[in-house]
């Protein structure tokens, strides 16, 4: 549990029992584990690494010997050795294929195993919109749902929350009013959980935040940075507020700096996926995001398909470590991060310094290059502007769309387009477009760039 922040109070199960709490079964194996995790994140990189291997070669037989996917795609000598519990080498499990989220998409059944452990407990369905809003399925155990809870403890211990303050949270879904944070917190004594859709228009949101006065705000960095711009403009303070959590986008300096004027609080992200939950959470002293090993191996490939060296950018590519109902074995998710150096706040978990985002909102270059546009749009110069998208129409052409209060002037839509074309390669034709919405993707996600353009396979 956070030594720097008050103590977590843990409820009783049990009749009669108020003190010391005795909690039931679930959360007794969560909070195990989210001990384990807590003492294991700061052995030396190379110990973390080889309990992972040994994991890793666990689920790589597994789905060796029960998943037909894996035994009709893979090197039949690997699957015949590895079936036979033979070593999983890391330059054999380097040559497997990728899989591809269409490949998911489309098979289902052939990725489930037929041999699920029945200790990992029931299975359950999942699903993910995705950003371009074609969903994909998966299975998963009743083991997964219980790492997610610990992960998620882990993540309120790294930043020190204090449970009992009120959670208010912006995200697809239905308005909601709970007495406790969550599922990963029901063992804990915790403040209330408020959930306003993110439909909702912003000031509506806002407003909705000063009434409830909220410790925390759980909510996407797009709407982050809204929320912020609009609270500067109306001198609208959240006095109560301590921390900004974020999920689901990337996260850059513009959404931190606006909240720390805003509000004078920090931002704290984290990296997951439907299909595997946590995947990184960011470091409370560097910034930097860790890896959370225990649950899945993450490799950063670059276009030839070898491992990125600190500082370079590459293909985020995933292996569940412990889903054995439809095991995920170098899943391409479809993102681009940052490989990172080993982190001073001492944890051995792998580092990554960036989530930059989907690979297949790269920008295209006439001559077929794919590049990585950022925009600054806080000081644009143009009043009245709402909200922002940039987009790709042709590998020569950008267009950016605008929702505004009124009409731009003439000069006001040249100075939107230019300083967009200063982040962009030269020869770029930029236009301005005043459109009356710019929408969510089913998830709810906001993306800055998209690109309408096919992106060249690596």
């Amino acid at each position: 549990m956070p030594t720097d922040a008050p103590a977590w109070r843990l409820k009783s199960s049990l009749a009669g029992i108020a003190w010391p709490a005795v909690p039931d079964m679930r959360s007794g194996l969560v909070c195990s584990l989210l001990h384990q995790m807590e003492s294991e994140q700061w052995l030396a990189p190379h110990e973390i690494a080889a309990r992972q291997s040994l994991q890793l070669a666990q689920i790589v037989r597994h789905a060796a010997r029960s998943v037909p996917w894996y035994r009709e795609h893979w090197p039949p000598g690997l699957v015949a050795q590895w079936s036979e519990g033979a070593p999983v080498r890391a330059d054999e499990f380097a040559r497997l294929p990728c899989l591809s989220r269409r490949e998911l998409q489309a098979q289902f059944d052939q990725l489930q195993s037929s041999a699920v452990p029945s200790e990992h407990g029931p299975l359950a369905d999942g699903g993910s919109s995705g950003s371009t809003g074609t969903p994909v399925r998966f299975r998963k155990t009743y083991l997964n749902q219980l790492v997610w809870e610990a992960l998620t403890l882990l993540d309120h211990a790294w930043h020190a929350r204090d449970l009992l303050q009120t959670l208010c949270i912006i995200r697809r879904g239905e308005a909601a009013e709970a007495d406790n944070w969550g599922m990963a917190t029901r063992m804990f004594h915790t403040g209330p959980a408020c959930l306003c859709p993110v439909s909702v228009d912003v000031e509506a949101q806002l407003a909705w935040l000063v009434e409830r006065a909220p410790g925390y705000l759980l909510t996407y960095p797009s709407l982050a940075l809204q929320l912020a711009t609009l609270a500067l403009e109306q001198g609208v303070r959240l006095p109560s507020l301590r921390e900004v959590r974020t999920f689901g986008e990337p996260l850059d300096a513009q959404v931190r700096q606006a909240c720390r004027e805003a509000w004078g609080v920090p931002v704290n992200d984290t990296y997951s996926s439907e299909e595997f939950g946590y995947l990184a959470i960011r470091c409370p002293h560097s910034g930097h995001y860790h890896v959370q090993s225990e649950n899945v191996l993450l490799e950063v490939l670059d276009d030839d398909g070898n491992a990125c060296a600190p500082g370079a950018c590459g293909r985020v590519v995933v292996s569940g470590l412990l889903n054995f109902a439809m095991p995920l074995i170098r899943y391409e998710l479809g993102d681009m991060a940052e490989a990172g150096p080993p982190c001073p706040c001492g944890r051995g978990l792998p580092v990554l310094t960036r989530i930059l985002g989907r690979t297949r909102n790269m920008l295209v270059t006439p001559d077929g290059k794919r590049y990585w546009p950022t925009f600054g749009f806080r000081d644009s110069g143009a009043t009245g502007i709402v909200q922002r998208q940039v987009v790709q129409t042709a590998p020569g052409r950008v267009q950016v769309r605008y929702v505004s209060r009124s009409a731009l002037a003439p000069q006001e839509e040249a100075s939107l387009a230019a300083q967009v074309a200063q982040r962009l390669p030269p020869g770029m034709r930029v236009d301005a477009l005043r459109v009356d919405g710019i929408g969510r993707s089913a998830s709810g996600k906001f993306e800055e760039f998209v690109s309408l353009v096919a992106t060249p396979a690596p």
